[in-house]
């Protein structure tokens, strides 16, 4: 079992054991075989890179762990995270929090030109926190996720995750999920009565990859809402196969 979208650290507006460890066991506990990892402290910060020594560090100690930086492309250093993501055997994968780095995706192609030479995938991270969740000082919208589908078309080669989207989101890109074949799903923020299954119903099984979003986020609602409405073979493509598939990685 592969989840894909698990952090490490510190939120501002929840009390979370955030710890490297507690968060590793916590995600093993519910099956979870391999760690998709970021630090979450990197998202207030204004320069996230600095935060990205965390899951890296992590990774070293931890053979499950694949460590997922965040990388800003506005930053003049990115290239330099990014080169260092690709020398690291263990990274599939990067993340982007535009959201909080007030940035705009249409004006980052050189950055995923780059990216795409390096071979890694990008997940780029709708929310974190629900909206009526943030501090009314500290608010970080929802990224627009045409601005996400926009960057999967202007880059063809070049895998991209929609993170934490709604499900009412990913709906309304079904059309785009289905006929790009560069983009694809997290299931983090996925809710609502049958959310997943209705989207399996609708051809979008091959587009979903299981994501838990711990600490912020316990993992038993997210598992159960697989397990609880789809059939096996459907469950394991989200909870495994499209996971390794998407990202080249035998686990």
């Amino acid at each position: 079992m592969i989840d894909i979208n698990v952090w490490t650290g510190y939120w501002n507006t929840l009390i979370v054991k955030g710890d490297v460890e507690t968060v590793r066991r916590t995600v093993q506990a519910y099956g979870v075989e391999q760690i998709f990892m970021a630090p979450l402290d990197a998202a207030w910060c204004p320069d996230p890179h600095l935060y990205n020594e965390v899951v890296y560090k992590a990774s070293d100690r931890y053979d499950d762990i694949s460590p997922v930086p965040i990388i800003d492309p506005t930053l003049p250093t990115w290239q330099k995270e990014l080169n260092r993501a690709a020398a690291c055997t263990g990274v599939r994968l990067i993340k982007l929090l535009p959201g909080y780095g007030g940035y705009d995706l249409s004006k980052t192609d050189d950055f995923f030109a780059s990216v795409c030479e390096a071979n890694l995938g990008v997940m780029i991270q709708v929310r974190i926190d629900d909206p009526r969740h943030q501090h009314p000082l500290a608010q970080a919208p929802d990224v627009p996720a045409s601005s996400i589908t926009a960057v999967a078309e202007r880059h063809p080669d070049v895998t991209i995750i929609i993170g934490g989207a709604s499900t009412s989101t990913i709906y309304a890109l079904k059309e785009q999920l289905i006929t790009l074949p560069n983009l694809h799903a997290d299931t983090s923020q996925l809710d609502g009565l049958d959310a997943i299954k209705i989207l399996v119903e609708d051809s979008l099984l091959p587009k979903l990859i299981y994501g838990s979003h711990a600490p912020l986020f316990m993992p038993a609602p997210s598992i159960a809402r697989i397990l609880n409405d789809l059939d096996d073979e459907s469950a394991m493509k989200i909870m495994r196969e499209n996971g390794e598939r998407i990202l080249n990685y035998d686990f």
